[in-house]
C-alpha cells in the first residue's frame, strides 16, 4: 500500500468513507437523470433505471476485476469482503459511472471500464489516474462516433435559463452524479476531516480553474457565462473525488499544491478547446507527473 495511506485508517475504511460521501450524490443523480425524466414522460422504465444501472455496473465491474485477478490469475483464497473493500477498483468503477454522460451506451461503458480496470491490475497503478483515463476514453469514443453531450433528455427539450441557485441544487449539466454543488461541498467537508484525504487538491485546483475561467470570460466579454463554465461538466466533482486519488497524486504538501495548480491551469486551457474533456484530461496529465513533482519537492 502507498506510504501515504499508512495511518490510523486501512484501505477498507478509506473505501467505506469514500462510498458514504458519494451516497447523497448517487441519490440526486438517480433523481435528476432517471426519476425526473420518467415523471415528465421523457423515458420509460429502462431510462428511469439507467443511472442506477450504470452505478451498479461500475461497482460490479470493479468487484469482478478483483475476483478475476485475485482468484483466477493470482489464485489467492481471498474472502469476498476483502476483494470488495481492500482494493480501490469497485470505487473506481463507481466513479467512472458518476462522471460519464447519462447518454452513454451501457455496452460501451461496460466494455471500456472492464478492459481498463483489468489492464490496470497488470501495470503500476501509480503511473496514471485510471478513473480519469477510462472516462476520457469513453467520452472520446462517443465524440468521434456521434455527438457528445452531458445534457439529459429533459435538458435537451427545454431551454433552461439557470441561475447560481440552480447550479447549487444540481440543475446544471454534467456527469450522472456530479451536478449537485451543495451536496458536493458537504461531501468535501466530510472528507476534509479524514487524515487520508488530500484536501489541498480540490481547494487550490478549484481556485486556479475558477480564476482562469473568469479571466477568459472577461477577455471574451462573456462574464455572465462564468458560473456555467465553473459548475458544469463535472469539473468540481473530478477535483474532489478523482484528482485526490491516493495512488496517483502527490504525497508531499508542496507537491499537492503544485499538482493542484497544474491541473487547475490545464483544465482552464482544455476547457477553451473542449469542455467535457477538460478536468479529466488535466487529471490524467497531472497524475503522470505526480512522482516527479514529489521528487522535486523532496530535494
Amino acid at each position: 500500500m502507498n506510504n501515504y495511506l499508512k495511518n490510523n485508517l486501512n484501505q477498507k475504511k478509506i473505501n467505506i468513507y469514500l462510498f458514504i460521501s458519494l451516497i447523497p450524490l448517487l441519490i440526486t443523480g438517480f433523481y435528476k437523470n432517471g426519476i425526473k425524466l420518467y415523471i415528465n414522460d421523457l423515458v420509460g422504465i429502462p431510462g428511469l433505471l439507467k443511472p442506477l444501472i450504470l452505478d451498479i455496473l461500475g461497482f460490479t465491474i470493479g468487484v469482478l476485476v478483483n475476483i478475476i485477478y485475485e482468484k483466477i490469475i493470482k489464485k489467492k483464497p481471498s474472502k469476498l469482503k476483502h476483494i470488495i473493500f481492500d482494493s480501490y477498483h469497485p470505487l473506481y468503477g463507481l466513479l467512472i459511472a458518476s462522471v460519464i454522460s447519462i447518454n452513454t451506451n451501457i455496452i460501451l461503458f461496460t466494455l471500456v471500464t472492464f478492459i481498463m480496470l483489468l489492464l490496470s491490475k497488470f501495470i503500476k497503478q501509480d503511473k496514471v489516474n485510471i478513473v480519469a483515463l477510462t472516462a476520457l476514453i469513453i467520452i472520446f469514443i462517443i465524440h468521434i462516433t456521434g455527438t457528445f453531450t452531458f445534457n439529459n433528455t429533459y435538458e435537451k427539450v427545454n431551454n433552461l435559463n439557470l441561475d447560481a441557485l440552480d447550479y447549487l441544487i444540481g440543475r446544471g449539466s454534467g456527469g450522472v452524479n456530479t451536478t449537485h454543488v451543495i451536496l458536493l461541498i458537504i461531501s468535501l467537508i466530510i472528507l476534509c476531516n479524514q487524515k487520508f484525504y488530500k484536501k489541498e487538491i480540490p481547494f487550490y485546483s478549484s481556485i486556479v480553474f475558477s480564476l482562469g475561467i473568469i479571466i477568459y470570460s472577461v477577455i471574451t466579454n462573456d462574464i455572465g457565462k462564468s458560473i456555467d463554465h465553473i459548475f458544469s461538466n463535472g469539473i468540481l466533482f473530478t477535483y474532489v473525488f478523482i484528482a485526490t486519488d491516493s495512488l496517483t497524486s502527490p504525497r508531499t504538501y508542496k507537491g499537492k499544491i503544485i499538482y493542484s495548480i497544474i491541473i487547475g491551469l490545464v483544465t482552464a486551457g482544455l476547457y477553451i478547446i473542449y469542455p467535457p474533456l477538460s478536468a479529466l484530461g488535466a487529471v490524467v496529465i497531472g497524475s503522470m507527473c505526480h512522482d516527479t513533482i514529489d521528487k522535486l519537492c523532496e530535494k
